[in-house]
């Protein structure tokens, strides 16, 4: 109906304006009603329309230009995240609030750059009626022909298309494909992960005697990490000279295990390293799990794909994303929930089992 361009940007400012008036709440209700409704909105919808936007338009060299294009996060993390602090230590939460939803305004000026719809994109579902000049239209016969297949069609049928036609209109038919569930493993055991990984990494770092600063010092380390390995291994991956398949696995293994050690690290530089280990290895499987999502499922299906495991992924942390939080309030530490985090990591694993489970049953039914 509007296009990525226009979506983008409307969402830019939108995410900008939010975020300034949030530094102008009085209570927490009206702080988090905006920041839910309006900002949550906008950081959901930009990351989605974007990645599918890649995944159409590099037809050639989709890994790098996705590592490329989503190291913008990672440089966040370097940048934007002691700069906040900074701000917080100056000017107070309102302040920190309000200058960065001056910064975020930014985003809508992105999305403006974006080339519009009627310029870059072709409909591939027109097709010429006829190509010959002498041939005439059958109106009649067509028209016949049609209505007796309406005829004879039953009310449940009509039922059925009807409603498979809905669902191919929101893009929910993309649910039923085994193929997505594959890939929407290692999404949302990825997402939830991260999430639980951004919130309390600070606070778990504060309970072993770490300053703030050095908190920030450790995400800054990896946010480097993440950049550097999520660039390289999309060209790495483009040329051919590692498979899909076994780097998936291998980086879910390296951030499963950077989390699961987590507990027992309390010495300054091991901290450093398993935080750039960690932050590494998740920032090249997202880049990884776009690439799987592409193949599995094809260009045509990227937003819907996207979309729906972003929704699955939001509910399962909404809903269980409290958990860290209660373990550290029953037992005064994050030990265990990062340890549990760990294994929650580790089952993004069981997607690549089911794809070659898949591929064993196939020759099976064809035999």
């Amino acid at each position: 109906m509007f296009g990525t361009r226009m979506a983008v940007t409307v969402s830019g400012f939108m995410l900008g304006v939010s975020v300034i008036i949030a530094s102008f709440s009085t209570s927490i209700v009206m702080l988090t009603s905006i920041l839910a409704l309006t900002a949550g909105t906008a950081l959901s919808v930009v990351p989605i329309l974007i990645r599918a936007l890649l995944g159409r338009r590099f037809t050639t060299n989709y890994g790098t230009a996705v590592g490329i294009g989503t190291a913008g996060g990672a440089v966040g993390m370097i940048t934007v995240g002691p700069f906040t602090q900074l701000l917080l230590d100056t000017y107070g939460w309102r302040g920190a609030l309000l200058i960065l939803g001056g910064l975020f305004m930014h985003l809508g000026v992105c999305g403006a750059l974006l080339r519009s719809a009627s310029s870059d994109e072709t409909n591939d579902s027109y097709q010429l009626v006829s190509t010959d000049a002498n041939e005439e239209p059958q109106v009649g016969l067509s028209s016949a022909e049609e209505t007796g297949n309406l005829k004879k069609s039953s009310r449940l049928s009509a039922f059925k298309d009807a409603l498979s036609a809905q669902m191919k209109h929101f893009g929910f038919s993309v649910c039923f494909k085994f193929s997505f569930w594959i890939t929407a493993v290692i999404f949302i055991c990825r997402r939830f992960v991260v999430d639980q990984w951004m919130i309390y990494f600070i606070s778990q770092a504060g309970v072993k005697d770490f300053s703030p600063y050095d908190a920030v010092t450790f995400t800054t380390a990896g946010g480097v990490g993440n950049v550097v390995t999520k660039i390289l291994l999309g060209v790495i991956v483009d040329k051919g000279l590692l498979k899909l398949r076994p780097v998936i696995a291998l980086m879910i293994t390296l951030s499963s295990s950077a989390i699961l050690i987590t507990p027992w690290i309390n010495s300054y530089w091991l901290m450093m390293v398993t935080t750039v280990v960690y932050f590494s290895s998740q920032g090249t499987l997202a880049l990884l799990n776009d690439l799987y999502t592409r193949e599995l499922l094809g260009p045509d299906l990227l937003t819907c794909a996207f979309a729906w495991m972003d929704l699955a992924s939001a509910i399962l942390s909404f809903s269980l994303g409290f958990f860290p939080g209660w373990m550290y309030d029953q037992t005064g530490s994050f030990d265990w929930a990062f340890f549990i985090i760990g294994c929650i990591s580790a089952l993004s694993l069981t997607a690549l089992l089911m794809e070659w489970v898949q591929a064993r049953c196939k020759p099976k039914q064809t035999a």
